[in-house]
C-alpha cells in the first residue's frame, strides 16, 4: 500500500511478458479496467518478448520482474502463459510469499496462487460436435499445437472422446502438429496433398492462426471453404476479424477473466476466503468457416479499410519513430537527449538509467538480472526539475505516490543490452489510446541509442585517455617534455600580447645515482616523486611543471616576483627534508635549482631560456660537490 498526501492506495502488480500481443495485452488492458473500476492502482511489469528462448536477450528482459522485490505491492497478478519460462514465475511467487503478498495466476494452474483457468475443453468439444452433427462430417483432419504442450494435448484428447461419442473411429493418419504457427500448419497442410489418403471433410484446427492458414492453402489449391471443405479455428484473434470467411472459433469474455481475477485478488487482500480455481468459460462462436452464416461483403469491406487505416498509422509511427533513432544516434549529452526522448514520447514517460551506466565501472548485479540499488531520472516528461535526480531503485520513481494520485496504472519495459540491464522505462498506461506496438518500437529504439551514446561516450574518454597520456609523465603525473611544450605555446602567446615576463627553473637531482646504486631504482623512483611532489607545492597557480625525462624538471612560471624567484630553491629543499622525515628515508634528496627572468615571443626564445636556466643550474650544482668536499 502507498500513502501520498493522507491518502492510501492499494496497488496491484501484473506480471507479463509480450504484451504487444493481442492476447497478452486484451488481458491486461482487461485487469487494469477492472482495478480501476474498484478503486485499485496497477503497477504492470512487462517485456516485450516471452522467456521461451533462455538466451542473453531474454535474460535482460526479464530483469524487469526484479523490481517488483519491494514491500508496495498488496497483491500480485501474474500471466505464466505470456511468461512461458517456469523458473521466472516461481521467483515472482517466491518473493511475493516472502513478503506475505497474495498472488492470482491466470490461464495455468498454479500452486500457492488462486488460478483463474479458462475453460477450453467443453466449449472447444463443442465445436467437433457441431461439425459432426450439424454439417455431417466423418472424415476430419484435426491439427493441434505443439507436441507435448498442455493445450494442445488436451484438445487432442477431447477431440478423441468427441468422435468415440458419436461413433466415429480416430484415424492416426489425420492427426497433425502445426505447433501453434503458420510455417509448419502450411507444411502440414500441403502434405493432404500428397499423402494419398482422400482428402478430408473438415479441418479443426487447436488455434485460430492455424486455421487461417489452411484456408490459405485451400484456397491456393482451389478448394473452397466451406462449399468444399470446413475449417474451424479456436481463440477467437483479432485476426479472425480481417479473414474471409470469419472463421467459426471459440473465444473468453475478456472482461470476465479481467473481473474475475482482480475480485479474487480483493478478497485475498481483505484476508477472505477464494476458492483456489476460478473458471472462465470460453464460447463458441458459429460463423461463416462451417457455413452456418452467409459471408457479409459489407462486413468484410468495412474490416480491410480498418486493417487499412491501421497499417497506414502502424507505417506513420516507423517513420517517425525512425527520425526519433537518428536525432538520439546524433546527440552528444544525457541532456540533448532527454530532450530528443522527451519529444518523440506519445504518452507521460520516465526513463530511469542505472547510476553506473554512463561510468567506466560497471556493477556486476547489472548482468546478473538485477537493477544497481540506485536509479538516475534522465528524463520525465512533465516535472524537468527531476531530471537527473537519483533515488533509489526500491522506491520505483522519485514521486510514485504523487504520480499514483494522478494516474491508475503505470507500466514498467526494461532496457537492456543482451543479458546486461541498462535501466527500465515508465508509462502512463492510457487505456483509450495506448499501442502496445507503438510503445514496444519506442522502447527498442531507446535501448540502441542508450548502448551507442554509452558506447561514443566510452570511446571519446578512451581517447582523451590516450591523449594525456601522450602528454603525461605516467610516474610522476606531470608534463612530460611533448606536453610542456604544448602547454608552454599557449602562454607563450599571451605574454606575446602583453609583452611580460616569465621565469624559468631548471631543476636536477644531485644524488640519483647514488640512491638507485645503493637503496635500489625503486627508492630512485620514490625520490623522482618525492621531488615531483614538492615542485608542485612550490608552484603558483598556474605554473607549468614537466618532467623533460630522468631527474631533470623544468617549471615555467609567470609568477615573477623576486621574493617567489630568490626564495623557489629554499622552498622545495624544506619540502624534501619533510618528506624525508616522514617517510624516514634512508638518504635525503638534494637538488639544484637555475632560474631565468625574461621575455620570450617564440618557441626559440623559450628552448633559449632553458638552456640558460640549465647552465645556471649546472653552476648550482658544481657548487654543491665543491661544497660536499670539502666536508
Amino acid at each position: 500500500m502507498i500513502n501520498y498526501n493522507d491518502r492510501q492506495f492499494r496497488v496491484l502488480g501484473i506480471c507479463a511478458a509480450g504484451i504487444q500481443q493481442e492476447n497478452v495485452s486484451e488481458l491486461v488492458y482487461s485487469i487494469v479496467r477492472s482495478a480501476s473500476s474498484l478503486g485499485l492502482k496497477s503497477l504492470i511489469f512487462s517485456t516485450f518478448t516471452d522467456m521461451y528462448k533462455k538466451n542473453a536477450f531474454a535474460a535482460g528482459e526479464a530483469g524487469i520482474y526484479s523490481l517488483i522485490d519491494n514491500d508496495m505491492l498488496d497483491a500480485v497478478i501474474v500471466l505464466p502463459e505470456s511468461i512461458k519460462d517456469d523458473s521466472i514465475t516461481e521467483s515472482i511467487i517466491d518473493r511475493a510469499a516472502e513478503r506475505g503478498v497474495p498472488v492470482v495466476s491466470i490461464d495455468r494452474q498454479t500452486e500457492r496462487c488462486v488460478s483463474v483457468l479458462f475453460n477450453y475443453g467443453d466449449s472447444f468439444e463443442n465445436v467437433v460436435r457441431h461439425v459432426i452433427t450439424e454439417h455431417g462430417c466423418r472424415r476430419i483432419n484435426f491439427v493441434a499445437g505443439m507436441k507435448g504442450n498442455s493445450f494442445s494435448e488436451e484438445r487432442i484428447d477431447r477431440f478423441r472422446k468427441v468422435l468415440a461419442e458419436e461413433g466415429l473411429e480416430f484415424d492416426e493418419r489425420r492427426l497433425g502438429y502445426g505447433d501453434f504457427w503458420s510455417g509448419p500448419t502450411r507444411a502440414l497442410a500441403e502434405s493432404w496433398f500428397t499423402s494419398g489418403i482422400p482428402l478430408p471433410e473438415a479441418v479443426i484446427c487447436a488455434n485460430d492462426a492455424m486455421a487461417i492458414e489452411v484456408c490459405r492453402v485451400l484456397k491456393e489449391h482451389g478448394v473452397r471453404v466451406p462449399d468444399d471443405m470446413i475449417v474451424t479455428g479456436f481463440d477467437g484473434i483479432e485476426l479472425e476479424k480481417y479473414h474471409t470467411p470469419r472463421l467459426t472459433t471459440c473465444a473468453v469474455d475478456i472482461n470476465e477473466a479481467g473481473m474475475a481475477a482482480v475480485g479474487a485478488a480483493i478478497r485475498l487482500i481483505n484476508g477472505e476466503s477464494c476458492p483456489p480455481v476460478l473458471a472462465i468459460p470460453y464460447k463458441p462462436r458459429i460463423s461463416q468457416s462451417c457455413g452456418c452464416s452467409p459471408v457479409n461483403m459489407n462486413i468484410i469491406a468495412d474490416k480491410v479499410m480498418e486493417l487499412n487505416n491501421e497499417i497506414v498509422r502502424d507505417d506513420g509511427h516507423e517513420s517517425y519513430m525512425f527520425t526519433y533513432l537518428a536525432r538520439g544516434l546524433a546527440c552528444s549529452d544525457v541532456s540533448k537527449l532527454a530532450e530528443v526522448m522527451h519529444h518523440y514520447c506519445d504518452t507521460q514517460t520516465w526513463c530511469c538509467i542505472d547510476i553506473d551506466y554512463f561510468s567506466d565501472k560497471r556493477s556486476r548485479r547489472r548482468f546478473g538480472g538485477a537493477f544497481t540499488k540506485q536509479m538516475q531520472l534522465i528524463m520525465y516528461t512533465v516535472d524537468h526539475s527531476l531530471d537527473n535526480k537519483v533515488f533509489d531503485t526500491e522506491l520505483l520513481l522519485p514521486e510514485l505516490g504523487k504520480d499514483l494520485n494522478e494516474f491508475d496504472s503505470m507500466m514498467f519495459c526494461p532496457l537492456h543490452y543482451e543479458a546486461e540491464l541498462i535501466g527500465y522505462m515508465v508509462f502512463h498506461m492510457d487505456l483509450e489510446r495506448t499501442i502496445f506496438r507503438n510503445t514496444r518500437r519506442f522502447v527498442l529504439l531507446t535501448n540502441q541509442i542508450l548502448e551507442s551514446f554509452r558506447n561514443r561516450m566510452l570511446i571519446e574518454r578512451a581517447n582523451a585517455k590516450l591523449a594525456d597520456m601522450h602528454i603525461h609523465d605516467p610516474m610522476t603525473g606531470l608534463l612530460n617534455r611533448r606536453g610542456f611544450y604544448k602547454t608552454a605555446a599557449k602562454l607563450t602567446r599571451r605574454l606575446n600580447k602583453t609583452n611580460a615576463s616569465a621565469v624559468v627553473f631548471s631543476v636536477d637531482m644531485d644524488n640519483l645515482k647514488t640512491i638507485n646504486d645503493t637503496f635500489g631504482h625503486n627508492e630512485g623512483d620514490k625520490a623522482i616523486k618525492a621531488l615531483a611532489s614538492s615542485l608542485v607545492k612550490c608552484s603558483s597557480e598556474g605554473d607549468i611543471c614537466s618532467r623533460f625525462g630522468g631527474d631533470e624538471f623544468i617549471v615555467l612560471s609567470e609568477n615573477t616576483d623576486d621574493e617567489y624567484i630568490s626564495d623557489y630553491e629554499r622552498r622545495v629543499n624544506e619540502l624534501l627534508s619533510e618528506h624525508t622525515r616522514r617517510t624516514k628515508a634512508p638518504y635525503t634528496v638534494l637538488v639544484s635549482i637555475g632560474s631565468i627572468c625574461t621575455r620570450f615571443s617564440s618557441a626559440d626564445g623559450l628552448d633559449e631560456c632553458i638552456r640558460l636556466a640549465d647552465e645556471r643550474m649546472y653552476d648550482e650544482k658544481k657548487r654543491h660537490k665543491r661544497s660536499e668536499s670539502r666536508r
